[in-house]
């Protein structure tokens, strides 16, 4: 009688011992600092049927020839740094800021038959745009919001974010370093773009997951639409123009398109701070 009372004394005593153990979740991460690199795909950005080039490289001339110009959206790469706190157990404010070499790929094609000049000018600076891939990027700083379903563990999420970003070099500029009748190099511009350096604004919408790699770290996996405005020529340029010979630079009218650019990133997590989770 009395093995059978102690027994049920230690059950009981095991029992009241693991109800704490019961009643806590994985810790729950709220302080999370976050670096990550990732890839982002292309798409169409602008076109111009019609763009006049002189035809012959001197002061003067007044011969023209025509093509048509365009800018596609290449494959491009991220870096992001970015902190997330969490201040409930699902929702959390986050900073971020991007690097985003935002590819880009010129076409041009003759409009007609090529002026006949000595050194084709016109035929040499199309040939080596077409298909020529010109860097541009973006360093974008976003502020926004990070809602996580789960607690602990494999954290699914989806991620808002906003802010102003810098353009760096031109998604306008078209020209091409060529050879002249005499063998001298000449830089032949069909399109010219003053403003390099421009402020725009970018948005980031994201889904991801957050899973435990190790104590103190995470790995995380992220797709977002990127989403900003781009200069691109609204028409042609009226004046054409080869530098070495001082004549006009050909700058376009200039407008803003909104392009969205699908972005796939992996990254690491570190841990800074985390709270025990409890089911109740």
């Amino acid at each position: 009688m009395r093995s059978r009372r102690a027994a049920a004394g230690a059950a009981l005593a095991l029992l009241a011992a693991s109800a704490p153990l019961a009643a806590q979740t994985p810790d729950q991460p709220t302080l999370i600092f976050s670096i990550s690199a990732g890839y982002m795909t292309g798409g169409r950005l602008w076109s111009l049927d019609r763009q006049l080039a002189i035809a012959v490289a001197f002061p003067g001339a007044n011969q023209w020839d025509t093509v048509a110009l365009a800018r596609d959206l290449a494959h491009g790469f991220a870096a992001t740094l970015s902190a997330t706190y969490f201040r409930t157990p699902h929702f959390g404010l986050s900073a971020e800021v991007g690097f985003f070499g935002i590819g880009t790929t010129s076409r041009c094609g003759p409009v007609g038959a090529f002026t006949l000049t000595a050194a084709r000018e016109n035929a040499q600076t199309c040939a080596a745009l077409n298909g020529d891939n010109l860097r541009a990027n973006a360093v974008g700083i976003l502020g926004g919001l990070t809602y996580r379903l789960t607690k602990g563990g494999v954290q699914p999420y989806v991620r808002v974010g906003i802010g102003p970003a810098i353009l760096g070099g031109s998604f306008i500029e078209e020209s091409a370093d060529v050879l002249d009748a005499n063998g001298d190099g000449v830089l032949v511009y069909f399109l010219s773009d003053q403003n390099h350096k421009e402020l725009t604004w970018m948005a980031s919408l994201g889904v991801g997951l957050m899973m435990p790699l190790a104590p103190g770290y995470q790995l995380r996996a992220e797709y977002r639409n990127l989403i900003t405005a781009l200069p691109y020529p609204t028409g042609p340029a009226l004046d054409t123009g080869v530098v070495a010979v001082g004549e006009g630079l050909p700058q376009p009218p200039v407008g803003w398109r909104t392009v969205r650019i699908p972005t796939f990133t992996v990254g690491l997590d570190v841990v800074l701070e985390r709270k025990r989770g409890h089911r109740y």
